[in-house]
C-alpha cells in the first residue's frame, strides 16, 4: 500500500494550535495595556523621579511583548521542523535518523557548488542534484558544515 500523497487530513495545516494563538494574543495585550498605563503615568508629571519608574514599567511591557512573539515564533518553528523530519523520513522510508557513533575519518562526503553544508552520498537534501565529492576534511576546510538531516546534527 502507497502512502497518500498531500497533508494528513486529521493534521492541521498550520504550525500553531489555538492555545498558543490565545497565549500570544494575552502577552501582546498585557504588553500594550503596560506601554499605554507607562505613557499615561509619566503624561501626568513632571517629576523625573517618577517618570523614570514609569519609563521602567513601559520598558518591561516591551519585554514582555518581545517574551510574547519570541516563544510563539518558536512554537512554530518548532512546529515546522518536526514536519519536516516527518516528511524527510517518509521519503527515505526510515523511522529514524541513522546516527553513526564512530566517524570514518576518510569518510568520502558530497556537496552542492557554492552550499554551505556537507552531506553523505545518501542524503534526500542533495537527491538529484549536481555535487562535488571530497573528504570531511575538504569539505570542512572549504567552511562547509556538515548537514544536520543525514549526519544526525
Amino acid at each position: 500500500m502507497s502512502r497518500p500523497v498531500g497533508p494528513d487530513p486529521g493534521r492541521q495545516p498550520y504550525p500553531w494550535v489555538v492555545p498558543d494563538l490565545f497565549r500570544w494574543f494575552f502577552l501582546l495585550g498585557l504588553s500594550a495595556v503596560g506601554l499605554v498605563v507607562a505613557w499615561w503615568g509619566a503624561s501626568g508629571t513632571a517629576d523625573t523621579g517618577t517618570q523614570i519608574t514609569w519609563l521602567n514599567i513601559g520598558v518591561a511591557s516591551i519585554v514582555v511583548g518581545g517574551l510574547g512573539n519570541m516563544t510563539w515564533l518558536l512554537q512554530g518553528r518548532r512546529a515546522v521542523a518536526l514536519r519536516r523530519r516527518d516528511l524527510l523520513t517518509g521519503l527515505t522510508g526510515d523511522v529514524a535518523p541513522r546516527v553513526s557513533t564512530a566517524r570514518r575519518p576518510a569518510e568520502t562526503r558530497v556537496a552542492v557548488p557554492g552550499g554551505t553544508r556537507h552531506h553523505r552520498p545518501d542524503c534526500v537534501a542533495v537527491t538529484g542534484k549536481t555535487v562535488t565529492r571530497g573528504s570531511t576534511a575538504k569539505h570542512e576546510k572549504a567552511g562547509r558544515r556538515p548537514c544536520g538531516l543525514c549526519s544526525g546534527g
